[in-house]
């Protein structure tokens, strides 16, 4: 009996030991556990993609609803009150020109009669300006295409072709963009509020159109005379903006180029491509030999032979009016048959 007793008291001695043992174990396996499914979200997180934001494609045109407003006189809105139109250089009313709108994302150009007015006044923050202007064009079926500082354009590396009075542009500037859509225009404006410059904003107004031809064409004859007489003609062929093919109203241009040496079989030609002074010397000189060989490209495939024409671009270097001014930037852009 006595050692059956000894027995029991061993055996449940034992028990309650392994039961205890199980028990503080426990809290280890838990905490291992813990740590494990710690681990695998850290693995997991450290290797899932980054979420990315969607890539900003800007303004688009064809969104804005068509509005049918009684419109007044171009350019359609006037000054705050309490400004008025300073004098300044900076003013433009002119027929035909082309300006580029920030739209958050891109750089539109829009072609067509533009009026910039220089404003000066005191008491508007660049807020109200813009706020003013969006009420106005909004209130004619029209929208807001981007309203806020320069630094996006800045940081996209964007920056305008003719700065015009943005430059320079600093990340501090202000600009409101708007755009009232008709069944026969579009019709942009721009409020721009720049920081070196206080109590002033530069309000800009494009009316969207085709360009208007004025100028007589130069019949083959009058080429030829002119070649025989100086050694060399200047013509104004038209290109897309900032590229090289030659536009449909360029058309009957190339068309007496090419009458011209039909007619003149021993007639040998040098095609010069010259820009104004807008961009860099290297790209000028760069987009001036690419128009060149755009030109002589239009002829050969009218059936003149290559052998008979060379292609040159100069760029900027050879100027024939003043590039301060718009008139005379545009008697720059131009191409040159040379005799040679």
């Amino acid at each position: 009996m006595i050692n059956i007793a000894k027995y029991l008291v061993v055996a449940l001695a034992l028990g309650l030991a392994l039961c205890g043992c199980a028990k503080k174990d426990e809290p280890a396996k838990l905490e291992s556990a813990a740590t494990a499914q710690k681990g695998s979200t850290d693995s997991s997180a450290a290797t899932a993609p980054l979420p990315t934001a969607p890539v900003a494609s800007g303004f688009d045109i064809d969104k804005v609803p068509v509005a049918k407003p009684s419109l007044g006189k171009f350019p359609y809105v006037g000054l705050i009150e309490g400004y008025q139109q300073k004098a300044s250089d900076e003013n433009k009313d002119v027929a035909f020109d082309r300006y580029e709108f920030f739209d958050g994302a891109k750089v539109i150009s829009v072609e067509g009669r533009l009026k910039t007015i220089v404003a000066e006044g005191t008491g508007a923050s660049a807020f109200q300006v813009f706020k003013t202007y969006e009420s106005l064009i909004t209130g004619l079926g029209g929208v807001r295409v981007f309203e806020g500082r320069t630094k996006p354009m800045i940081d996209l590396k964007l920056k305008f072709s003719e700065m015009r009075h943005r430059h320079p542009v600093y990340d501090t500037d202000q600009m409101g963009v708007y755009m009232l859509r008709t069944p026969q225009t579009e019709i942009w404006l721009e409020a721009y509020a720049p920081e070196y410059q206080k109590d002033i904003y530069f309000l800009t107004v494009v009316e969207k159109k085709g360009l208007e031809v004025k100028a007589t064409l130069l019949p083959a004859e009058q080429m030829k005379r002119e070649l025989d007489d100086k050694g060399h003609v200047a013509l104004y062929i038209n290109f897309d903006f900032d590229k090289a093919d030659i536009k449909p109203e360029s058309q009957p241009i190339v068309d007496q180029i090419v009458k011209l040496l039909k007619d003149n079989p021993g007639l040998n030609l040098a095609v010069e491509g010259h820009t104004d002074n807008i961009g860099t010397p290297s790209y000028n000189k760069q987009l001036s030999d690419a128009r060149a060989k755009s030109v002589v490209l239009a002829l050969t495939a009218q059936g003149i032979e290559a052998r008979r024409l060379k292609a040159v671009g100069y760029g900027q270097d050879k100027p024939i009016a003043d590039n301060s001014n718009d008139d005379g930037r545009a008697k720059n852009r131009r191409v040159e048959l040379v005799k040679l």
